[in-house]
C-alpha cells in the first residue's frame, strides 16, 4: 500500500528577517487508491463558496472565520493523515545556527525530518512507500534537493539518519503547482490551520480551534502525537512542557 504525500508550507523561512515567527512544513498523507475520492472534499468546498474548479484555495487568503470553520468541517469528511515539522524561528537553537541561515537550509532540514515521519507511516501501515509530492517553488533548486537526499542516503553513520529508505520514494519525488492539485490545496489549509494556532496576530491572539477540529487526522504513533504528527524542530522533548505553557491548546490536542 503506497501513500501520496502532498507537501506544502505556511510561514516563511527567513530567520530574524521580520517575517513570521513560525515556519510550518507539512504533508497530507493519502492512500493512493483513495486519492481521487479524498480530493472531492476540496471540490465541495469550492462549490460551497461559489467558485469554479480552477479557483485555488489559499488558507492565508480566507479571511472569514466561518469560511475557515467550513473548510475544516469539509476536510473531516474524507480519509487522510497529516504530519508536520514546526519551527519557532525565535528559538536560540535556530537564531544561533549559522547553517540554517543559508539558502534553502531550513526548508531542506525540515524536509529531512518530515520524510522520516512519512517513511515511518508508510512502513507501519502496509509496508508500502511514501511518495513525496512537493508544491512547486520557483526559488528552490530541485536538483540540489535530490543531491541533499542522496547525501542523507549515503550518510555515515547511517544510524544518525532515521529515514526508512525502503519505505520512501526519495529519488522519484514529484513537483506540482498548487493550482493543479486539489490535495495540495488541502495540505495548504492544514498547514495554515496549525500556523493559526501558533502565530500571534497583531492583537496578540491565536486561533487554535481550526487545528483542534482536525486533531483526529494528525499522525500518531502508538498514540503519541508530538514527534510524529507534530514535530517541533527547535526543541528537545524536555522543552515541550514550556511550549505547552505558552500554548495551552497543545495540552488538549
Amino acid at each position: 500500500m503506497d501513500f501520496n504525500c502532498y507537501i506544502d508550507e505556511s510561514g516563511d523561512e527567513g530567520i530574524e528577517t521580520g517575517g513570521s515567527r513560525w515556519f510550518i512544513l507539512g504533508a497530507l498523507i493519502v492512500r493512493q487508491d483513495l486519492d481521487f475520492q479524498t480530493s472531492t472534499m476540496v471540490e465541495r468546498i469550492k462549490k460551497a463558496f461559489g467558485k469554479k474548479n480552477d479557483w485555488v484555495i489559499h488558507w492565508s487568503k480566507i479571511r472569514k472565520h466561518d469560511q475557515k470553520r467550513y473548510i475544516c468541517k469539509e476536510l473531516q469528511t474524507e480519509q487522510w493523515i497529516f504530519a508536520c515539522v514546526a519551527t519557532d524561528k525565535t528559538h536560540p537553537f535556530i537564531t544561533q545556527s549559522r547553517g540554517l541561515r543559508e539558502k534553502d537550509a531550513l526548508y531542506f532540514y525540515s524536509t529531512h525530518l518530515l520524510l522520516e515521519r512519512l517513511s515511518w507511516y508508510a512502513r507501519d501501515n502496509g509496508k508500502g512507500k511514501a511518495i513525496p509530492i512537493f508544491e512547486y517553488r520557483s526559488n528552490t533548486s530541485y536538483n540540489k534537493m535530490r543531491e541533499y537526499f542522496e547525501k542523507l542516503r549515503n550518510w555515515i553513520p547511517q544510524s544518525e539518519i532515521q529515514i526508512s529508505w525502503d519505505n520512501l520514494e526519495h529519488r522519484n519525488f514529484r513537483i506540482v503547482p498548487k493550482r493543479v492539485s486539489r490535495l495540495m490545496q488541502a495540505s495548504d489549509c492544514v498547514c495554515g490551520a496549525i500556523k493559526d494556532g501558533l502565530e500571534y496576530s497583531g492583537y496578540g491572539l491565536i486561533e487554535p480551534s481550526y487545528i483542534l477540529s482536525l486533531k483526529n487526522h494528525l499522525y500518531r504513533r502508538a498514540g503519541k502525537l508530538f514527534g510524529y504528527g507534530i514535530k517541533f524542530l527547535h526543541i528537545k522533548p524536555r522543552e515541550l512542557d514550556k511550549l505547552k505553557g505558552e500554548y495551552e491548546w497543545l495540552k488538549t490536542i
